[in-house]
């Protein structure tokens, strides 16, 4: 049986040229599953790990959703994207201008998040905008200076819903629901389902189509996998010995607190090894600085929290 296709899930043709032209032809086993009954209006509860290739799932729909519906460019988005963490939420938002440079309309793509003066989005957000993406605490901060409002939402993706409940955004996430239009459609993805994803999901979708990818065959990773036993004073001085005797040219390491992360990361610079933390008390303009030069080698090593565990495209 041939590979199923792009052209086969109901894309319009300007979406269709997005995903050729960046060198696309063959979908992920999410985007197989999600993308046609999305395009169709309905619902969807997918569950999609990291790398499975779930934001073009649901960016593409949602373009193509706008696109047959026309754009307004109101202070009112027709769709709203939420992500747990600042760095998700500019990958997301390169996803949908890189899709969106085809579409014979334009379609403009807003994306907000804390760490950074709000000034310069607010002033963004004056013309109007088609979509946002949006960390919940920036959008809540924007609708209190009505700067923008959700009445005129109609499409609602939660994207990494069990992160966003872990780093405690629950409260936040229930106000921003309470803003929506009681009619509108949902997408919602998840690399896990505990208890109170369960709950937020029964909530929110209206009959979905269930979309489980996690045991699929998107080609297992070429993984070794070691669990070392070592006394804890002696951590560190082991890392920098695998370092040095694997040759590792580029090395993330999780640590449990940003105390740790920043001491670690010191003491191997103090053996010239090139690192730098990343957690949550950095300025936005650190940690945009510590991936991109993580990505391009600049940097060896990052030391990070788990803020860093979800949603990272690094190569």
């Amino acid at each position: 049986m041939p590979p199923m296709l792009f052209t086969d899930l109901g894309l319009c043709p300007a979406l269709l040229n997005a995903v050729a032209s960046n060198g696309f032809t063959t979908p992920t086993a999410v985007q197989r599953a999600a993308i046609p009954p999305a395009i169709a209006g309905q619902d969807i509860l997918a569950k999609a790990q990291t790398g499975s290739g779930k934001t073009f799932a649901f960016a593409l729909p949602l373009l193509q959703t706008l696109a047959q519906a026309g754009t307004t460019k109101t202070r009112s988005p027709r769709a709203l994207v939420l992500v747990p963490t600042r760095e998700l939420a500019v990958q997301v938002g390169e996803a949908l201008h890189l899709l969106s440079k085809t579409m014979p309309e334009s379609i403009k793509v807003s994306v907000v998040f804390g760490g950074v003066s709000i000034n310069p989005q607010m002033m963004a957000l004056r013309g109007g905008t088609d979509i946002v993406v949006a960390t919940t605490g920036r959008l809540l901060d924007l609708i209190d200076r009505n700067a923008l409002t959700l009445s005129s939402v109609r499409m609602l993706v939660l994207d990494e819903a069990d992160r966003m409940l872990d780093l405690g955004f629950s409260e936040e996430l229930q106000r921003i629901l309470a803003l929506l239009p009681a009619k509108r459609q949902n997408l919602f993805f998840s690399a896990t389902y505990p208890a109170g994803v369960e709950a937020l999901a029964n909530t929110i979708l209206q009959n979905p189509a269930r979309v489980d990818v996690l045991q699929d065959a998107i080609g297992q990773p070429d993984i070794t996998q070691r669990a070392i036993a070592v006394d804890a004073a002696r951590r560190t001085q082991l890392l920098r010995h695998l370092i040095a005797t694997e040759a590792w040219s580029r090395v993330l390491v999780f640590v449990a607190t940003k105390h740790a992360a920043e001491i670690v990361a010191d003491k191997l610079r103090r053996v010239h090894i090139d690192a730098e933390p990343f957690h949550g008390e950095l300025s936005q303009g650190k940690r945009t600085q510590v991936l991109h030069d993580f990505k391009a080698s600049r940097i060896r090593v990052v030391v990070a929290t788990d803020m860093a565990a979800r949603g990272l495209d690094i190569t």
